[in-house]
């Protein structure tokens, strides 16, 4: 309990001189490969949601990871791959595994300096190779004091939105769910819909997750079936 105290009263503090120093710009929206997503300006050691690959490896070597160049890496088939498999599935019931001649990067993990560990998960996109839509870090309290890390995290980020277990939990969220961020209840729209992070010194690691919102995740769910709709279109007239 002490500790929890000591890490609310400390946020609270360094919350203040972050806001008086000023946060963040809030970008604009923008489409990302075909799929409308609100932009967030919260980075973690420089990945941002919506870059590729090449950039999140490039913005992770700037701040200090190691990126190795197979390790830690994983590959999936594209977005184009997945319509052809889908298509061939629904014209002939019989499921096929999409090919991977044409893959794209799926993850990118990578080591910091100081024993934190970073991994970017990306999403296959319309328009060919894949973007980011997670970065999650984490880093071990034995390295670095809960305390001590969500003051750094404040002087990043600002202020938070909203936060939870005790101001242990510290939220960031998209403007237009600024006002729940924090909060979760089955009677409003949940902060996870649009673009947010989070950042925790609950159990023994500290962590930061910056993740695209659900409502994302539909869109491109949409994008995906209308891609397939045209691959392979649904017949309007049975054999009976």
């Amino acid at each position: 309990m002490k500790k929890t105290l000591a890490a609310a009263a400390i946020v609270i503090t360094a919350a203040t001189a972050a806001t008086a120093a000023g946060t963040p710009a809030v970008a604009t929206p923008q489409a990302v490969n075909g799929v409308e997503t609100p932009a967030f300006a919260l980075d973690v050691a420089g990945a941002r949601l919506g870059m590729s690959a090449s950039e999140a490896r490039v913005a992770l070597v700037k701040a200090g990871y190691a990126m190795p160049a197979s390790n830690g890496v994983s590959y999936g088939p594209s977005f184009a791959a997945r319509v052809r498999a889908e298509a061939a599935r629904r014209r002939t019931g019989a499921a096929t595994s999409p090919t991977m001649t044409d893959r794209v990067m799926t993850q990118l993990q990578g080591v910091g300096p100081n024993r934190e560990t970073i991994t970017v998960g990306l999403t296959a996109a319309p328009a060919g190779g894949s973007t980011v839509t997670s970065v999650y870090l984490t880093m071990p309290q034995e390295v670095m004091k809960g305390d001590a890390f969500l003051r750094q995290v404040v002087a990043k980020y600002g202020k938070s939105d909203g936060s939870r277990d005790q101001g242990m939990t510290l939220a960031w969220c998209s403007a237009p769910l600024k006002s729940v961020c924090g909060t979760i209840t089955p009677f409003q729209r949940r902060p996870e819909a649009l673009p947010n992070l989070t950042a925790s010194v609950v159990y023994n690691d500290n962590t930061i997750r910056l993740q695209d919102g659900t409502d994302q995740d539909r869109e491109r769910e949409r994008v995906f079936a209308e891609a397939v709709d045209r691959a392979a279109p649904k017949t309007d007239r049975a054999a009976f």
